[in-house]
């Protein structure tokens, strides 16, 4: 008899178990809490492709107010923060960061300009003038074909205007060009250092 009661109850215990457990998921041997080791992992069904663009799509396309800027530690240049709760806007962004002074740049203005490029996917400075000796030339209506959106995004800057600029993959560096950056979309960090008009 104490057999048969000793039975009964690790069947008993056994049924609780059964009815805790969520349906669908497999028995596991790791105690409550443990996390699985990476080979365990990836024996879990991960979200098929299709769902995952399904959930791109359902979320909005960014803004330029959704980017943050600050200072980087060194004090040269500046750290973005890309949003991940939002996917890539398709068209060209700006964001006064900070004003500037004197005459509004014109069509055939020559700026000068210390930048740093953010890639979108890594959120990692891709290139930076800021720290450096040189800085940028762009000239307003000189239709760059490697790199289209300087001249829309520059309009109406100022000396000294600091400008966050998002610019989608088709607007940045051509795709036929040899640059690592091609078909990225792509944050910049603008600073207007002088403008030359033009006559």
């Amino acid at each position: 008899m104490r057999n048969a009661g000793k039975i009964m109850t690790v069947a008993a215990v056994a049924a609780a178990l059964a009815a805790c457990s969520p349906p669908n998921e497999q028995p596991s041997d790791l105690p409550p809490g443990a996390d699985p080791t990476p080979s365990q992992a990836a024996q879990q069904p991960s979200p098929s492709a299709e769902q995952q663009g399904g959930q791109d799509q359902n979320r909005e396309p960014c803004t330029a107010e959704d980017v943050e800027v600050t200072q980087s530690a060194a004090g040269e240049g500046y750290e973005v923060s890309v949003p991940q709760d939002c996917t890539a806007p398709t068209e060209l962004l700006t964001r006064e960061l900070q004003a500037g002074t004197g005459p509004a740049a014109a069509e055939g203005d020559q700026l000068d300009v210390d930048y740093s490029v953010i890639g979108w996917s890594d959120g990692e400075v891709k290139e930076t003038s800021f720290g450096e000796l040189g800085t940028l030339s762009v000239q307003l209506g000189d239709d760059d074909p490697q790199f289209t959106g300087w001249n829309e995004a520059m309009q109406g800057a100022q000396e000294g205007t600091r400008r966050l600029i998002i610019v989608p993959e088709t607007m940045g560096f051509a795709q036929e060009s040899v640059n690592p950056l091609a078909e990225e979309t792509l944050v910049v960090v603008a600073e207007v250092v002088g403008i030359d008009p033009q006559p």
